[in-house]
């Protein structure tokens, strides 16, 4: 029989069945008018399959369509459906819009299985888009609006869909991502297309079924089935609060047997059942997976389950034969059904192969878990969440705890507004748990809501720390940003002290303290260091505090504090005070770099223990000279050692023309006491990246000789003073900068002033204020001696010198004995030994390892006791005395180099100086005498290559000089300098990197004249269609007391491309080094890291982007950030960079990236700075918007556009929009601070009117009546003519709805920010903004119109332009306190607050009406001052002091609020007239008398008096008249809120 025939011009479809639909011809549907399709039983997920299908396949004209469902139960849904498509017409091909850019970019990665873009990345998971953001609404609309998504809407649809279940690469499937939440939203033939990519897949990891809806059970019960069919393709699944019926559990079960090789290893069902037939049916779907290992069940909300005896036994009989099962989660399960579950668990018969135990909101079932412990002993882990127990079974818990062997993990989670019992209970179970012999089990997790829980908290934290409780290994306080008022500051101190001695140790090993107010962290931060610094359990400690209108989580004193407890703690292997911010400022870097080699110490130091070798003092100590050229440094490095050697030199006059090369380093003294070396650094910038790499990374036992001249090296003359400055900041610069930061001993510097044989004067008096001046500027830096300590001295006389060597060895005697750590014994022994050895031999300095060894190992017989020497590894003794004695500074150790240095200077002068000496011609600069044995020329690179044959010339005539080194291969040689990152050989090729070795131009004018000529050879690829730049500068934090070394950039250059060609693979050919950029394609994204060392831009490096034309710009960046920006940051923190320097991020003018412009003239702007401005200008349209928020929609909020000052020699001006230049999460981290400091504000609000409420009710209780009769709830015993009754009822009627509106913001803003995409996340919290705006807005109105009655400001229209903020200072402007008396005669001034709608505030330079207390007046004025107190003490109640800065212009507001707040210095009288009402009578006369004194002479001079202007508002609900400032007035006058 033919599938169709031919009637009349049209061709019409026949009773086709929907199984043969797909094996029509096109040509066939093409000609299509009618038809009609058959749905049998068999075809029922096929049929809406078919009908959506018919556009797509080419059927645009068709005149009618019919569908004949012979399925029961699914007729009517299906033929409505089939019916819209039939009625509604098709557009021709050529009417189709073009598809939307974002809906073309996603179906092209999608097809094109590109991961970027597409999913949210979560734990490094990608899921499938959210179909129902604004983007896709046209096309994925709501179920009401489906009947409107017809013709070409449709097609997009479909063409979408199918991409979707083309794509199998994603690891997450959420539904109510893809559908809202709604399954209606898609038909079944719909849902079987995204199903489709979900069976064939082999990377799905979770699948997601919550909160969802649907409009039938039908249809709910076959999606089940399609996604029963899929469930065992994933190896996660989770069902919550969906009422699913026994038949959708009965279908996800049969779906999971049919597929034999299940994956399903994790399910968890919370709340996910229709009734307690569908309950019992979980059961089904438990033992259908039979790879099983996790388990949570229950529910997650309020309200707890309960089960009948049936249930319990389906669902316990599943879990017993569950064998697989690993993992048991059980929450808000009713007490007897939880223990009938529990025990089947542990009986007989029971299901022993469950090692982790999980207990959550479970009542009455203390007698059962006694019985786990006792009776099952294949735990391993149990945590009790919020569990009630009375305290007898709290005290059997812990000793069940203490005697069990078998559970080594038991966490203790207490949520106290959750958990029905006080926190002393989880205490009884921890000391009962207590025992010497046992090693700490519990992990208790604590979250407190009130002040009161906090300090019981800490009480607990405090026994554990001091060692009274010894069964806790990790302590984890929520303390929800609780702030502690000033007794309860104190007690702080009382309850944590670490100075007690309890002859106990602490074992606690985890400590972390989360969401820290400012004034609890203060306290606790100092009791915590006080702990530290002897603790030897400890070893993470994890620190989340209040960042609210903070830069960063860690200012400059607490990072020392943690960098100086680092120095003498070796235990502590974790340390997070991570916030956003804190990725900006590189602390995270300094601090992780810090426990790295905390770690590595650590490891050596256990050896050391373990040998049990003796330990004694450190020793050691370095003395840095460092100044200018022919500052006269070498002079005194020799008549030092003259001094304390007696060492004499000959031919003086010789090596006045041999300047030093690199550094010089000798042993200054060798002795039992001290071991004190010399270095003496080149004064001449060439050789700063040797000195910056061969720098120590401590501070500790180090001091700074700075050396200045006051005469020029040429003529002769003298300096400037100026450049006394200049010299010695370059210096201290140098030295911040190439110094760890560890703690709060700062590097030590003297300064001398030389060539005093030269000077005319001996008075230094021009040096003192210099050095003052530099001592406040580093005081956090360097502790530069003060300015009556600098010495002027001959440094060829012993006399002048003595007393300098007097004061550098007080200073490293007391460094050493106040600060001196523990030592191996042996170390100082071989560290003397070999002073000794280079001081007396000449041979090669350069030892094999087994040289070395060879050396030591008769001190290893020395030191090592005999009863260790049999156990002891003398390989890990010698690995460790070369870490020790390299950190010391005794020998130099290069890894990946088999030889070691004993003789630092060989290295710093003769090996790694005289390279430099050479490839610089040094020497020629020095004396035209010198027997130059190479030309001018010989020696220059280009981008900062050199050829092989000369690489190998300069190698080899550093040989020739080195006698020592005859049977030192050049090979050697180069894996040194390999290694220090100081060159690399360019792969297959004879070109070798040596950028700080060698000139890159023939002369220091040519240089210059080519200063940023290599910009030049930049240039972006043109292949790129639409090109997308962006520019990121990592800046020193401070310009003016740190910079990037010489030596940071090049090697920075040769660590990033190792890394990107070993670990990231990048194709080696597509990297390319220069001398001041590293080019490099990474990802799509063509990348130049910038960097010139230069005066103009030392301070920054410049990351500028080419996007990727197949990602967006946003991911762009966040790739470069985290794999470019991030590594650059982390290199700096590390002892190859800069650890004395902070870095922080700024954003680079985009026009500058995309022309090229030169480093040193780009334009950029911190992203602080910037995120500032941003956040300004939000605030200030949230200020000038009316309550009609119709003025003002999100996208006007976010539109702020940055100016950039115009380039150097030209005029225009550009802007750009701050949501372009910042990243996603900075724009959605300024939002959020607004919303939070929003929802700060309405809370506070509400809390004060409540207050002002009581205060009301109380004291005007006729207002309350007044109150409607319909917001007040039954009070049946109450007498309804009754005041108090009524006040009662309206203040409860506040109350709740205050809470309610409280909780309905914290449900919202938890629903929000759970949103797993960034751009819903944003236009959501947008919204939510704007509509607490409005709230606030109008709670402030009212808030504002009740202190007016409390005041009794008459709003009656003979009085509504008077001003009503009225406030009295004494005569210099200081707030007159209602304690102050007032005598006859006293000048006081009458001033006025600007009233505007947005907050009154006290108006800057204000001059007021002055006032002399008299007869008339004396009874009025005290009357104004209880006005502004009245004000003011309800301002500060509702919290607006901060969100309006209330305190901005008035002095001494501290002091102030409190007595405000506290009433206190008042009479008892006065004190109630503040807080209830006061004498309304006297109220009136006194805003009678401000009215007649303000009236009659001042009605013109407002402005100049009290510099306000009366204005009024358009609305009447937002103010009416007004008198507001000029500023506001403005502001109001741009909105147009208000009129003049």
């Amino acid at each position: 029989m033919s599938l169709y025939t031919q009637v009349g011009p049209l061709s019409v479809l026949a009773h086709v069945r929907s199984t043969e639909f797909k094996q029509l011809p096109d040509s066939t549907l093409q000609n299509l008018g009618a038809f009609v399709v058959i749905a049998t039983s068999s075809s029922e997920q096929s049929l809406e399959y078919s009908v959506s299908h018919l556009l797509h396949r080419g059927a645009h004209g068709y005149s009618s369509l019919k569908v004949e469902d012979t399925i029961e139960g699914a007729g009517a849904s299906m033929d409505s459906q089939a019916a819209g498509l039939g009625t509604r017409e098709m557009a021709s091909a050529d009417d189709k819009p073009e598809l939307p850019t974002a809906v073309q970019d996603l179906i092209r990665r999608l097809e094109g299985r590109r991961l970027d873009g597409v999913w949210k990345e979560s734990d490094g998971m990608m899921q499938l888009p959210c179909l129902i953001n604004p983007e896709l609404e046209e096309f994925f609309p709501e179920r009401a609006s489906l009947s409107t998504n017809i013709g070409w809407r449709s097609q997009v649809r479909l063409r979408v869909l199918e991409a979707i279940s083309s794509c199998t690469e994603f690891n997450i499937l959420d539904v109510e991502e893809i559908c809202g939440g709604d399954i209606s939203r898609l038909t079944a033939s719909e849902w079987e297309l995204v199903f489709r990519g979900c069976r064939s897949s082999t990377s799905l990891h979770r699948m997601i079924a919550e909160r969802l809806k649907w409009t039938s059970l039908a249809e709910v019960e076959r999606w089940c089935l399609q996604l029963g069919k899929i469930l065992g393709n994933c190896s996660a699944a989770d069902f919550e609060d969906c009422a699913l019926s026994a038949r959708c559990f009965l279908n996800l079960a049969s779906g999971l047997r049919e597929n034999s090789a299940s994956k399903l290893k994790n399910l968890g069902v919370w709340n996910a059942w229709e009734d307690m037939n569908a309950l019992k049916h979980v059961a089904d779907v438990i033992s259908s997976a039979a790879q099983l290992k996790i388990l949570r069940f229950g529910s997650q909300s309020d309200r707890m389950i309960d089960m009948d005896e049936s249930v319990v036994r389906a669902l316990s009989q599943a879990l017993i034969q569950s064998s697989s099962l690993k993992t048991l989660s059980l929450e808000g399960v009713e007490g007897r059904a939880a223990v009938l579950l529990l025990n089947a668990l542990a009986g007989d018969d029971g299901n022993l192969s469950i090692e982790c135990l999980r207990l959550s909101r479970l009542f009455g079932i203390g007698d059962c878990i006694l019985e786990l412990f006792t009776s099952y002993p294949s735990l391993r882990e149990v945590t009790f969440s919020a569990i009630e127990m009375r305290p007898e079974e709290c005290r059997v818990l812990g000793k069940a705890i203490r005697d069990n062997v078998t559970i080594p993990t038991i966490h203790i989670e207490n949520y106290i507004d959750q958990l029905c019992g006080p926190l002393e209970r989880i205490e009884e179970i921890a000391c009962a748990a207590s025992s010497d012999d046992k090693d700490p089990v519990l992990h208790l997790k604590i979250h407190v809501r009130e002040e009161d829980e906090l300090m019981s908290a800490l009480s607990l934290l405090g026994r554990v720390m001091r060692g009274e409780i010894q069964s806790i290994n990790s302590f984890r306080l929520d303390t929800s940003w609780i702030s502690t008022s000033g007794s309860n500051l104190e007690r702080i101190e009382s309850i944590l002290p670490m100075n007690e001695s309890t002859g106990k140790t602490s074992v606690l090993k985890v400590l972390v303290l989360t969401r820290i107010s400012e004034d609890t962290f203060k306290r606790i931060w100092k009791q915590l260091l006080c702990y530290l610094r002897s603790n030897t359990s400890l070893s993470t400690l994890r620190l989340f505090r209040e960042s609210l209108d903070r830069e960063e989580a860690v200012n400059e004193e607490e990072l020392r504090d943690l960098m100086g407890l680092l120095q003498v703690n070796l235990t502590l292997h974790r340390i997070d005070v991570s916030t956003p911010m804190c990725l900006q400022c590189g602390k995270r870097e300094l601090i992780g770099e810090a426990l790295k080699q905390n770690q590595e110490r650590a490891v050596y130091m256990s050896v050391f223990r373990e040998a049990n070798l003796k330990f004694g003092d450190a020793k050691a100590g370095r003395l840095f000279l460092c100044g200018s050229p022919r500052a006269g440094k070498t002079q005194l490095r020799q008549t030092l050692m003259r001094i304390i050697q007696g060492k004499s030199w000959f031919g003086n006059k010789w090596r006045e023309l041999w300047r030093t090369k690199g550094i010089e380093v000798e042993f200054l003294q060798n002795n039992d006491k001290m071991q004190i070396s010399i270095w003496d650094f080149a004064g001449q910038w060439i050789f700063r990246t040797l000195q910056n790499i061969l720098l120590p990374q401590t501070n500790n036992f180090c001091v700074y000789l700075f050396v200045y001249s006051p005469f020029c090296e040429k003529t002769n003359s003298p300096k400037a003073y100026s450049s006394f400055q200049t010299e010695l900041e370059e210096w201290l610069i140098f030295i911040t900068s190439s110094t760890k930061i560890t703690g709060h001993n700062l590097p030590q510097v003297l300064v001398v002033i030389s060539h005093k044989d030269k000077m005319t004067s001996s008075s230094l008096a021009w040096a003192y204020s210099i050095v003052e001046e530099l001592k406040k500027r580093f005081a956090t830096c360097v502790d530069l001696c003060p300015s009556q300590e600098c010495l002027l001295v001959d440094a060829r006389k012993k006399k002048h010198v003595i007393p300098l060597k007097n004061r550098i060895f007080d200073i490293f005697e007391k460094l050493l004995s106040e600060k001196s750590p523990r030592v191996p014994q042996l170390c100082l022994h071989l560290s003397s030994l070999l002073v000794t050895n280079t001081r007396d031999s000449r041979v090669c300095p350069l030892w094999p390892s087994k040289k070395f060894h060879d050396f030591c190992a008769p001190s290893f017989k020395q030191f090592i006791p005999s009863t260790s020497a049999h156990f002891v590894d003398h390989s890990s003794i010698l690995t460790s005395v070369i870490s020790y004695l390299n950190d010391a500074g005794s020998i130099i150790y290069i890894p990946n180099v088999d030889h070691i240095i004993v003789d630092p200077n060989w290295l710093t002068n003769a090996f790694l100086g005289e390279l430099i000496a050479l490839g610089q011609d040094f020497q020629v600069q020095e004396s035209e005498a010198f027997d130059r044995t190479m030309s001018r020329d010989s020696y220059t690179s280009k981008n900062g290559f050199v050829s092989e044959s000369v690489f190998a010339q300069l190698i080899e005539t550093f040989l020739d000089k080195q006698p020592r080194l005859q049977n030192v291969e050049r090979e050697v040689l180069e894996k040194i300098l390999f290694n220090l990152d100081l060159c690399f050989k360019l792969e297959d090729t004879s070109q070798y990197f040596i950028p700080s070795f060698i000139r890159e131009y023939a002369s220091m004018d040519e240089q210059k004249h080519q200063a940023g000529a290599h910009a030049g050879s930049m240039a972006w690829d043109s292949r790129f269609g639409t090109p997308q730049f962006a520019g990121i500068r990592i800046q020193c934090k401070d310009r003016t007391t740190m910079s990037l070394t010489a030596a940071f950039f090049p090697r920075f250059q040769m660590f990033m491309r190792r890394k990107l060609i070993s670990e990231m693979h990048v194709p080696k050919e597509t990297v390319t080094c220069s001398r001041h950029y590293l080019l490099f394609f990474l990802d799509g994204h063509q990348i130049y890291v910038e960097h010139v060392q230069s005066e103009k831009s030392h301070n920054y490096v410049d990351v500028l982007m080419l996007c990727s034309e197949h990602k967006s710009r946003e991911v762009g960046i966040q790739y470069v950030l985290k794999h470019v920006v991030q590594e650059l940051i982390s290199f700096c923190a590390s002892s190859k960079g800069c650890p004395g320097v902070v870095l922080v991020l700024g954003v680079i003018q985009t026009f500058c990236v995309e022309l090229l412009i030169p480093i040193h003239l780009r334009v950029s702007i911190l992203i602080e700075e910037l995120k500032s401005e941003f956040s300004d200008s939000i605030s200030r349209k949230l200020g000038d918007m009316a309550s009609d928020s119709s003025q003002l929609v999100e996208e006007d909020l976010l539109h702020y556009e940055h100016t950039w000052p115009p380039l150097p020699g030209q005029l225009t001006v550009r802007c750009e929009r701050a949501t372009n230049l910042l990243w996603e999460s900075d724009v959605e981290a300024v939002v959020s601070e607004i919303r939070q400091k929003r929802i700060q504000q309405l809370k506070s609000l509400h809390h004060g009117l409540v207050g002002l409420n009581d205060d009301l009710a109380q004291f005007h209780p006729e207002s309350e009546n007044k109150a409607s009769s319909s917001m007040l709830p039954q009070t049946q015993d109450c007498n309804p003519a009754s005041s108090r009754c009524l006040r009662r009822a309206s203040t409860c009627v506040e109350n709740c709805s205050t809470q309610l509106l409280l909780s309905k913001i914290d449900e919202l803003v938890a629903k929000v920010d759970g949103l797993e995409s960034i751009v819903r996340r944003l236009d959501m919290k947008m919204g939510h903004i704007l509509s607490l705006q409005q709230e606030v807005q109008s709670t402030w109105s009212d808030f504002m119109s009740k202190v007016d009655r409390v005041i009794e400001y008459s709003d009656l229209p003979q009085h509504s332009r008077m001003p009503k903020r009225p406030y009295i200072t004494d005569d210099v402007g200081l707030f007159y306190r209602m304690s102050a008396s007032l005598h006859l005669g006293t000048t006081v001034r009458l001033r006025l607050m600007c009233e505007s709608v947005n907050g009154f505030h006290s108006v800057k330079n204000q001059e007021g009406l002055m006032l002399r207390v008299d007869q008339e007046n004396m009874g009025w004025i005290p009357r104004v001052i209880e006005i502004s107190y009245k004000v003011l003490y309800y301002a500060l109640k509702a919290g607006v002091d901060v969100t309006l800065g209330l305190g901005d212009g008035i002095p001494e507001w501290d002091d102030l609020k409190t007595d405000v707040v506290k009433l206190d210095g008042i009479s008892n009288d006065d004190g109630r007239a503040i807080r209830k009402g006061g004498q309304s009578e006297r109220l009136k006369e006194a805003w009678l008398r401000i009215q007649q004194t303000l009236a009659p002479q001042l009605q013109s001079n407002y402005s100049r008096i009290f510099k306000l202007f009366q204005v009024k508002y358009v609305r009447q609900q937002i103010g009416g008249h007004a008198w507001v400032c000029e500023e506001c007035m403005n502001q109001g006058i741009r909105s147009r809120s208000l009129t003049c």
